[in-house]
């Protein structure tokens, strides 16, 4: 396989990549205990707008995959900001449409800042779980994308998500593989979120750690590949209409061969269902 070479990657700046992974768990721990156990509300889930439902499922989480298929015919979002463990600029926008029952297609497109373009992805999600009928939600997600984690050629990434609502707060969490099509470098995912909603609000945690699995010897004179990287976020939002608009600013970490990088990320985007 071939290598990137090209792309500029960050210096050293001291170790502890692992203490930003603790915060992926933390999040629920801290909000259980607020939230008593219900099904949701039928009839306040009629009374909301597309885009208030796609909100509660945490489609607007961007970090962490909604474990709920279907509530809404289609939903989109797109946002920018800029992380400072990478010293670059992140975009992306995605799009998700109900194509039957529990089926959903799913596509969008990353920013890379190192060759500054889009990469596309596309996939399929389904959910295999209700809450309504088996106490959480759960849905099976595969996709696949130009460029992955450790992979330059193109990626294969499936998701395992399951979420529960507990009244105002929604919790949901994922187990990501992904692969090049030959097999040759592999990397994990997990990510979790925990958001809490009031009238048109939400606010709470948003979170990602993903983590080479195996990849192989860089050929001579290509640049290292990144091997740990996690961001952690305070995530606000707020429903204006058909529109939802929702910031996220938080620690993020880098590590590419042995050398790591600290920062911040922020971004903010603006996301609409129907």
């Amino acid at each position: 396989m071939s290598r990137r070479s090209s792309r500029q990657l960050p210096e050293s700046n001291g170790a502890r990549a692992l203490a930003i992974a603790g915060a992926l768990g933390a999040a629920t721990i801290v909000a259980m205990p607020s939230a008593r156990a219900s099904d949701v509300d039928g009839a306040n889930a009629s009374s909301a707008t597309a885009t208030e439902r796609a909100s509660q499922d945490g489609a607007f989480a961007v970090l962490a995959m909604p474990a709920r298929v279907g509530s809404t015919q289609a939903l989109a979002w797109g946002l920018g900001g800029y992380d400072t463990s990478r010293k670059g600029a992140v975009g992306e926008t995605t799009a998700e449409v109900r194509l039957w029952g529990p089926i959903a297609l799913r596509g969008g497109a990353l920013y890379d800042a190192g060759n500054r373009r889009m990469r596309p992805n596309i996939g399929a999600r389904v959910q295999v779980l209700r809450q309504e009928a088996h106490g959480i939600d759960g849905a099976l997600s595969a996709f696949y994308k130009a460029e992955g984690f450790t992979e330059p050629e193109g990626e294969i990434e499936t998701f395992v998500s399951i979420g529960r609502r507990f009244e105002a707060v929604a919790v949901a969490g994922s187990l990501v593989y992904g692969q090049d099509p030959e097999g040759n470098e592999r990397d994990g995912e997990v990510r979790a979120s925990v958001l809490r909603h009031q009238n048109h609000f939400a606010f709470g945690l948003d979170s990602r750690l993903r983590f080479a699995i195996g990849t192989q010897q860089a050929k001579q004179g290509a640049a290292p590949e990144p091997t740990f990287d996690a961001l952690v976020g305070v995530t606000g939002l707020a429903t204006l209409g058909a529109f939802a608009v929702f910031a996220e600013v938080g620690p993020s970490a880098l590590s590419v061969g042995g050398a790591k990088q600290y920062g911040v990320t922020a971004f903010g985007g603006v996301g609409t269902a129907f």
